[in-house]
Formats: C-alpha cells, sequence, structure tokens
C-alpha cells in the first residue's frame, strides 16, 4: 500500500512537471512535437481550466468532441470573432471563429477558410459531477468532389481558441472564486492568424451557413439590408 501511494505521488508530481513546461513553451513551437491538433485542445484545457483543480477531482472537465450540432436555433446577431450565448440559463454556449484548413483525402483538394466555426457547450458545475465540454469542429463539402471533409486546425489557432474559451468558463461559472490567468495574454482571445486568400466565402458549401451558425451568414444578411 504504502508503494502504491508512493507512486500515485510520482505521478501527480510529473503531471504538474508537465503542465509547468507546458506553460514555457511558445505557441509556434507546438507543432514540432504535436502531430495531432486535438491533442491541443485537450492540452489547453488542462492547463488554462483543470490545473485550478488538481486538489479536486469532483472539478475536473473533460473536453468531448461530437458529430453533431447541438446549436440551439438562435438568430446569429453579431459579427464578433465569438459569441457567448447562456440559454437556458444552466447552459453556456460559445459559437467561436478561427482560420483553419481543409484536405479533401478523395480529390486532393485543399483550401483555407478564415470563416472556420466551432462551437462550444457546458452546464453549470455540478457538485459530485463530472463535467464534460462537448465541442463541434463544423466541416465544409469539398469544392471540386462535394464530399463532406473534416477540419484541420491550425495549432496556434487551437491553442487561441481553447485557451479564451477555457477563460469564458471560468468568468461564467467560477466568477465567485479567485481563478487568476496563468499568462497575461489572457486578458484578451488573441489575434486570428492573417488569411491572404482571395475568394469569397461559399456559403452552398458551409456546413456553418446551412446551419445559421456561421461568421459569414451574419455578414452576408447586413449587406442584403
Amino acid at each position: 500500500m504504502t508503494s502504491f501511494l508512493v507512486d500515485i505521488s510520482f505521478v501527480y508530481l510529473e503531471y504538474q512537471t508537465c503542465i509547468q513546461n507546458a506553460q514555457t513553451i511558445e505557441t509556434s513551437d507546438k507543432s514540432l512535437f504535436c502531430p495531432n491538433f486535438y491533442y491541443v485542445f485537450y492540452a489547453e484545457l488542462e492547463i488554462h481550466l483543470n490545473q485550478f483543480f488538481t486538489q479536486n477531482e469532483r472539478e475536473q472537465w473533460s473536453l468531448l468532441f461530437t458529430d453533431y450540432n447541438f446549436m440551439l436555433p438562435v438568430t446569429l446577431d453579431t459579427d464578433a470573432p465569438y459569441k457567448v450565448i447562456r440559454y437556458p440559463f444552466e447552459r453556456v454556449t460559445i459559437l467561436h471563429n478561427a482560420k483553419i484548413k481543409y484536405c479533401c483525402k478523395n480529390c486532393k483538394t485543399e483550401w483555407t477558410t478564415a470563416r472556420g466555426r466551432a462551437i462550444f457547450q457546458a452546464e453549470i458545475p455540478q457538485v459530485d459531477h463530472y463535467n464534460i465540454l462537448f465541442a463541434y469542429l463544423f466541416t465544409q463539402k469539398c469544392r471540386q468532389c462535394y464530399q463532406e471533409i473534416l477540419p484541420c486546425w491550425y495549432l496556434d489557432e487551437a491553442t487561441r481558441v481553447m485557451k479564451n474559451v477555457c477563460r469564458i468558463l471560468r468568468e461564467e461559472f467560477y466568477s465567485h472564486q479567485y481563478l487568476k490567468a496563468l499568462h497575461s495574454e489572457e486578458i484578451d482571445d488573441g489575434q486570428q492568424r492573417q488569411s491572404y486568400t482571395r475568394e469569397h466565402h461559399q456559403q452552398n458549401l458551409c456546413l456553418a451557413c446551412q446551419q445559421n451558425s456561421c461568421y459569414a451568414s451574419y455578414l452576408q444578411q447586413q449587406r442584403r439590408r
């Protein structure tokens, strides 16, 4: 029993060391050892939310990617890079914009978009419940073969978005507690990766537009008025 406790203590200290080391790594360097962009989402959740609750297991958060859009049928009345919706009262939904890339495995067509979209959703954390942050990453249809394509996120964009999502969750659910930011750059949501594409956003191929959840769909509606 003593040996087991020693092993658990060692793992915990090793985990804390990994978190501390991750905080010192520049965003641009993460691509050197991170082959899967999903890892970045998980890592940022640990660094910017779960680290506050390592002493209390019931406050741990888990990130779960879904294959369906759980967005409520609400009017997207903003062209801001992200939107926070508190409805119903116990649920927070976050729509976030990002620059992402699509690669069609069927016809090898590749393209980038500055109108990438993700939705995150969480409910008010309850005592003795494991908290889940749901995430949905919108797909697009290939402009050549019209196959539905999964997104491939730039690592710095995944970092920026998850850092901001964690900040929003802390403000929404833990404003009564003193959860200070670990980094000074968390004061804002950072700048989206620059886009150099000159092509127009093709709403007929964008699943977020089709489901009235796209950043560009609101801009298009405003131009028609």
